[in-house]
């Protein structure tokens, strides 16, 4: 194919013809780089139908993002093991398995329950449905998750305070933690950077002690998953999967893993 430039939303007859937007490149190129550990650019100007000038450009962009790391011919995986992705890309990434969890996440929920909701992408998808299941207390870190619900009459809002950190639009620290040692929730819903085994993992050490502090809390303890996140390490352990009492992941996680997570004695939904 030439470097001639191709228009961004031109379709292509490839297996993964759906990224004709360009956010919808930059999180199915991320969603490959994190499988396959590297991509070459020839494969991705085939699999997304657009220039190589484009590829280079979207490269250029996720590395910016911390994402990925370009290198000669193609990019590889960034050490998320260290790194967390930029809050921008997260919420691109894997935006249907989010919202199809989202919908089963939501069902756990009756009126008047108390519900956590941490500052991940994922769990951000559940508020909306808990906004229509109102009267709903929301206890949140997530300013993202704050702004949406903050003028909602039926929906009883308590922020957590702390220190904000630009990076994840949450509160962090000292001040969130003690504050959700005072309190109760029904439910938390909760997701995390990556699952290996049954154990999960977190790039950074204040979303973990933030997460911990919220699984305290609660009485139901939800975490929310999808396939891209399976079977990868980061830098801190949050937990076991059995400190959680559901686990939801998308039909794109194997069999074999939601048999390992069954056997764990934690309920496995599977959203389809």
């Amino acid at each position: 194919m030439s470097d001639t430039p191709v228009d961004d939303a031109t379709p292509h007859d490839a297996p993964h013809a759906r990224a004709r937007t360009k956010a919808a490149r930059l999180s199915l190129i991320g969603e490959l780089v994190n499988q396959r550990g590297f991509v070459s650019v020839d494969d991705l100007t085939e699999q997304l139908g657009v220039s190589r000038m484009t590829v280079h450009r979207d490269l250029e962009e996720l590395q910016r993002m911390s994402i990925l790391r370009k290198v000669r011919g193609g990019a590889s995986a960034h050490r998320s093991t260290q790194f967390e992705s930029d809050l921008q890309f997260r919420s691109m990434s894997a935006i249907e398995e989010k919202k199809k969890m989202a919908k089963v996440a939501a069902e756990l929920v009756s009126e008047g329950d108390v519900v956590i909701v941490d500052d991940s992408t994922t769990s951000l998808e559940v508020v909306p449905l808990l906004i229509s299941r109102s009267p709903v207390t929301i206890i949140t870190n997530f300013l993202p998750a704050i702004q949406q619900v903050s003028n909602h009459p039926d929906v009883h809002l308590i922020a957590l305070g702390g220190e904000y950190t630009p990076r994840y639009q949450s509160f962090l620290g000292v001040m969130c933690e003690r504050s959700l040692a005072d309190l109760y929730a029904d439910v938390l819903f909760a997701s995390s950077s990556a699952v290996r085994g049954v154990d999960v993992y977190h790039q950074d050490q204040r979303i973990v002690t933030a997460k911990r502090a919220m699984m305290a809390a609660a009485q139901t303890r939800v975490l929310m998953v999808d396939h891209s996140k399976i079977d990868h390490g980061a830098l801190h352990r949050l937990g076991s999967i059995d400190e959680f009492t559901h686990i939801i992941v998308d039909d794109k996680v194997d069999p074999a893993v939601v048999k390992t997570f069954e056997e764990a004695g934690v309920i496995v939904l599977v959203a389809s």
